[in-house]
């Protein structure tokens, strides 16, 4: 099996000679050659620039030989399409302003046509499929509805979502206009991504882990669900992955999604006993890991690589984006033991 076929395998939950693998954040700060290319550009021309969106996307690759290459975007991409103005302050993260707060800000919304607005992503992948080959498989992606609309709603990240659940609660029509409006853009942009040559769709609940599961299936799901279905039906798996997703793990599963990609909180045997005979899994070492001594990084790795070795669609992963200052001799160890399919295989 080569990269790309190993990957697409596990999504379908079929055998592989060994789990595929890559890392979320992976073309980013942690490497030298990232901070070289971003040096003098801001986070956004960087996603704007198609040259640089690709080398960045490359370089991981390049460095450790990971299955996929995961274009390098961002999930606010889609929201400054529809005409809300997205920033990212140095020590601040995003900024989104004006915050969508009522039923008017959410009628002035743009709908915006993928190609046109946003044809810079589609300029990406088609760079690095360039720079790939056929070898390895290309991730595409977006932010999921909730945790786009709660970007929205609160004009930056949060940790209550005060202003996101009082419009959820309060007046749940124009909330869920929102998320109607958010996923009916997030369709096209994502067909986009696949006609450029994206072969699997990711889509990101960052914040998803913040609501129980009674209310993210009644209010959450059927626009989750109308996103995957959309997508699917492009040709390609999809990946959803939810922060903090240990309560959600059955809603998450009814989704319709091909993989579950999972954090560190939960234990892999777990997973595989309340899903895993219906979706493929994805993850789930803990990003922290990555900061201890090589020889523990290995251990670490090789325990994760173990506690899914039953389960049918594997995929490693970290269970969240690797951090920015993280040891490149710890990272380089966990891609040795990974890449050579754990010392058990």
């Amino acid at each position: 099996m080569n990269s790309r076929s190993r990957f697409l395998a596990a999504c379908r939950r079929e055998e592989t000679d060994r789990p595929p693998a890559w890392m979320m954040r992976q073309a980013g700060r942690y490497l030298p050659e990232y901070r070289e290319v971003r040096s003098g550009s801001s986070f956004l021309g960087m996603v704007h620039d198609p040259a640089r969106a690709s080398e960045v996307t490359l370089q991981p690759i390049r460095r450790y030989g990971m299955d996929a290459a995961v274009i390098f975007c961002d999930i606010l991409v889609p929201p400054a399409a529809m005409g809300q103005g997205v920033d990212f302050l140095e020590g601040q993260g995003p900024v989104l302003e004006p915050a969508v707060r009522t039923a008017a800000d959410i009628e002035g919304l743009v709908d915006f046509t993928a190609s046109e607005a946003t044809g810079f992503l589609g300029d990406s992948i088609r760079a690095v499929r360039e720079g790939l080959g056929d070898e390895r498989a290309i991730i595409g992606f977006c932010g999921a509805p909730f945790t786009v609309a709660s970007y929205m709603v609160e004009g930056r990240s949060s940790r209550n979502f005060e202003n996101t659940k009082r419009m959820m609660l309060g007046e749940p029509e124009t909330f869920d206009r929102l998320l109607t409006r958010v996923v009916d853009n997030s369709i096209g942009y994502l067909r986009m991504q696949v006609d450029a040559g994206a072969d699997v769709l990711q889509v990101f609940d960052s914040w998803g882990g913040a609501l129980s599961a009674e209310v993210y299936r009644e209010r959450i799901l059927p626009h989750v669900e109308r996103l995957v279905t959309e997508a699917r039906g492009f040709g390609v798996p999809v990946i959803l992955y939810v922060n903090g997703c240990h309560h959600l793990l059955e809603v998450m599963a009814d989704s319709g999604a091909e993989v579950l990609g999972i954090d560190w909180r939960i234990d892999p045997r777990e997973a595989i006993e309340r899903v895993g005979d219906r979706v493929a899994l994805q993850g789930n070492l803990d990003p922290c890991t990555l900061f201890a001594p090589p020889d523990v990084v290995r251990a670490e790795a090789q325990r994760v690589l173990d506690g899914f070795k039953d389960q049918r669609g594997y995929i490693f992963n970290l269970g969240s984006g690797i951090l920015p200052k993280t040891p490149l001799d710890s990272v380089q160890a966990l891609w040795d033991t990974v890449l050579d399919g754990g010392q058990g295989a």
